[in-house]
């Protein structure tokens, strides 16, 4: 498996962890994990990272994980092509 392999695993399974916890599509949950990059300026594939050491350990940094309740909770994280309600 090469690094860019492991990298997209990486974005994969926090993609899901996101959905599964925000209840959300993957589609939504992907954009979720973007915009939680754009406005913590961590870059994307940290940010992946990090959610996927949350679900192992419970921990994950207070900025992200404030982050990542609004994006759930406003919708910001949705797509443009996603139906609203």
């Amino acid at each position: 498996m090469t690094v860019t392999d492991r990298a997209q695993a990486r974005l994969d399974e926090a993609t899901d962890i996101v959905a599964i916890v925000g209840g959300v599509t993957r589609e939504r949950a992907r954009a979720v994990l973007r915009a939680m990059a754009a406005h913590t300026r961590i870059k994307e594939q940290h940010v992946a990272e990090l959610v996927v050491e949350w679900a192992v350990s419970g921990r994950l940094p207070a900025e992200l994980r404030r982050e990542l309740g609004h994006q759930l909770d406003t919708g910001q994280g949705t797509p443009a092509a996603e139906p609203a309600g």
